[in-house]
């Protein structure tokens, strides 16, 4: 066997000077490196440390020449300078950094008008700059889903809409949580109950007001038990308006949210009535787990439907790096979801939630 040779002082180390150090093939080192599964663990072994030992680094050009890939995604946001301060935002995309970094990737994060997106997809595209695209916050029937499938493009979406059976997306069960949410408020007692919802025009927002509707429908209520207000995107800096007015307009006994940012601010507006949670009136909310807001004050007064973004952005990345590399059927992932109930609510027999822990 030969004897691993030092590294060559002002010189790159290349995977010649790796495989020569091990008397093996350039292939045999290159396919160790790479990870596949026709080199033995004990030679991948040798290859990694003696590489690592020596200081060689992949040329990422000469990759992409040998592999056509990027190992680069690409994500592109409307252009709306508020979404980069959206608590919802920032922890899809803490996960999305930490997926892509796991697996030796990099993301690219663009943006354009609503109406020059396509344009920015298109160019991505045909300069093959990138390996597949991350689509965020889909709308019925949304325009960039309709591009990707039509170019055949790999991608995920984080959410779906009624064409989810020919892509990859991960998601919550939008429709299953509210229905819960709502399914444990009526059956508390709670006939005047204001939803705080999303931005409708995207389908969980959408979803979730189906939810709620499907509960009232399957109890035999009348939709007018509950009252929906809707904010727009980004959610947040509009809960204490929206309960505010859902209070004068509606004196309502229950409250659901969207967005557990939305129900916190909303706080201010049940004291300034002389509401309180958990007392005099209920609050239900989705929690995103935003690292910037502590619930402890609030655990046992109200429910929370629990799930990561941040977990929900890694596993979005995860999957199309996968999708990148290796295809396969589209399908979609469910993040979990679990409960924590007020104390002195109603939660016998609720309809079950995908993804429920």
């Amino acid at each position: 066997m030969a004897k691993d040779r030092p590294k060559l002082q002002g010189q790159n180390v290349t995977i010649r000077d790796v495989a020569g150090a091990l008397d093996l093939s350039i292939t045999t080192v290159s396919r160790a490196l790479g990870g596949y599964s026709d080199v033995g663990a004990k030679t991948r072994e040798r290859v990694v440390r003696t590489a690592n030992r020596l200081g060689y680094r992949p040329n990422r050009n000469a990759q992409r020449l040998a592999t056509r890939r990027t190992h680069v995604l690409a994500w592109i946001q409307s252009d709306n300078d508020r979404n980069y301060v959206d608590p919802h935002f920032v922890e899809v995309l803490a996960g999305v950094l930490r997926g892509v970094r796991a697996k030796k990737y990099e993301v690219t994060l663009s943006s354009d008008t609503p109406e020059r997106q396509i344009a920015v997809y298109d160019r991505y595209v045909h300069d093959k700059s990138v390996d597949g695209f991350i689509v965020n916050l889909p709308q019925p029937d949304d325009s960039r889903i309709s591009y990707l499938l039509e170019t055949g493009r790999p991608f995920v979406v984080h959410g779906r809409e009624w064409r989810s059976d020919r892509y990859f997306w991960v998601d919550i069960d939008n429709f299953g949580i509210f229905r819960a949410l709502t399914q444990v408020m009526v059956k508390s007692g709670h006939e005047r109950i204001a939803f705080i919802n999303g931005d409708e025009r995207f389908s969980f927002a959408s979803e979730r007001r189906r939810g709620v509707e499907a509960a009232l429908d399957g109890l035999g209520l009348p939709r007018a038990t509950v009252c929906i207000y809707n904010s727009i995107h980004p959610m947040g800096h509009i809960g204490h308006h929206l309960t505010e007015r859902a209070i004068s307009e509606f004196a309502p006994t229950a409250f659901l949210y969207s967005s557990v940012l939305m129900a916190i601010e909303g706080q201010v507006a049940l004291a300034q009535a002389g509401l309180v949670t958990g007392e005099t009136v209920a609050v239900a909310t989705m929690d995103d787990c935003l690292h910037h807001i502590d619930l402890t004050p609030y655990q046992g007064r109200m429910c929370f439907a629990r799930s990561s973004l941040s977990e929900a952005g890694a596993l979005v990345a995860t999957e199309l790096i996968r999708v990148c590399e290796t295809a396969g059927t589209p399908h979609g992932v469910i993040v979990p979801t679990t409960f924590e109930f007020a104390r002195n609510v109603n939660t016998t027999r609720l309809d079950m939630v995908d993804g429920c822990v």
